[in-house]
């Protein structure tokens, strides 16, 4: 787990042939996709699990979480359990944003404090740079010193990492947590806060997870309604002077509907988070057939007078 771009499909990359990296902006991993190991790693089958960061550049955090729990509850409803987790962060940038401080947030509460002896957190894009380099080892010491970053969380037994030398490093983390499973007692996995709060009933926002996002959701909305109040007090002061502020007006007009969708995303979003386990899966499930329709929907034929084009 962790943000978009921090390295996730790239560490499984090391792993599993079938893991994509991504190079642009744009997240490589749309859903939770599990990856075989193309060969037994401390002489046991091992499967990764690659899930998209809480900052996904398509979906919004609701989304990214409903899809995320829904595979944990699949998966813990069948007993199948994991042997921990790695969460990455990119050592790269400069500064801890908003977006990465709400992904450890909502990381922290979806395992809870109790599964942490299974976790490894583990910094990522270590710079070959000596001047570089000691600028991000500063990052790194942040990071593990602050409560608010990763502190709480290697005092409740999460182990910490540099993951600096590609497949070398990436091999000691697995291996580490291979080894933990074995000696916590024969390799019967961990559960997550979030399973364990679901399966007793409850919806997903009221799960400590889906309270911090909603959290989240409700801070957003009073930002986006104070920046929304000082667009129409801005519009109204444009619409008062000469014809001159038209193109102001326009891009004011362009700005108030942006913040208005996000609204209306936001109030979408708290309605998601207000379902239980079946109604997630029955979503997800109806998701899915469509899914497999739409790729199986064989393509029209094109159109005469059309050239190099087919009409879907």
């Amino acid at each position: 787990m962790g943000m978009t771009g921090s390295g996730k499909s790239t560490f499984i990359s090391h792993f599993c042939g079938t893991a994509r990296a991504g190079h642009g902006l744009r997240s490589a991993t749309a859903e939770v996709e599990a990856h075989l190991a193309t060969h037994r790693i401390r002489d046991r089958r091992v499967i990764f699990v690659d899930t998209p960061g809480f900052d996904d550049t398509l979906r919004t955090d609701t989304e990214v979480l409903r899809d995320i729990v829904n595979w944990l509850n699949v998966t813990y409803a069948q007993n199948i359990k994991m042997t921990g987790i790695v969460y990455l962060h990119g050592i790269n940038v400069p500064r801890v944003t908003g977006s990465a401080h709400t992904n450890m947030r909502l990381f922290r509460e979806l395992c809870g404090d109790e599964s942490m002896a299974s976790v490894v957190l583990a910094t990522t894009h270590w710079s070959r740079s000596a001047g570089e380099r000691a600028a991000q080892e500063s990052r790194h010491e942040q990071l593990v010193a602050d409560d608010a970053f990763w502190r709480r969380m290697e005092r409740n037994g999460a182990r910490v990492f540099k993951h600096d030398r590609g497949e070398t490093t990436a091999r000691a983390i697995v291996h580490y947590l291979l080894d933990r499973g074995r000696e916590g007692g024969g390799g019967g996995g961990m559960s997550l806060r979030v399973q364990r709060e679901m399966a007793e009933g409850r919806t997903l926002d009221q799960t400590a997870v889906g309270i911090a996002l909603e959290r989240r959701i409700e801070e957003m909305r009073l930002a986006y309604e104070r920046e929304l109040g000082n667009l129409k007090r801005e519009l109204d002061e444009a619409r008062q002077q000469t014809a001159q502020n038209q193109q102001r007006i326009e891009e004011i007009n362009e700005d108030r509907m942006r913040l208005e969708s996000r609204l209306n995303e936001e109030k979408a979003a708290r309605r998601q988070l207000r379902k239980n386990l079946k109604e997630l899966q029955r979503e997800r499930s109806d998701e899915q057939r469509k899914k497999l329709r739409d790729r199986e929907q064989p393509p029209r034929k094109r159109s005469h007078g059309q050239k190099g084009c087919v009409v879907m």
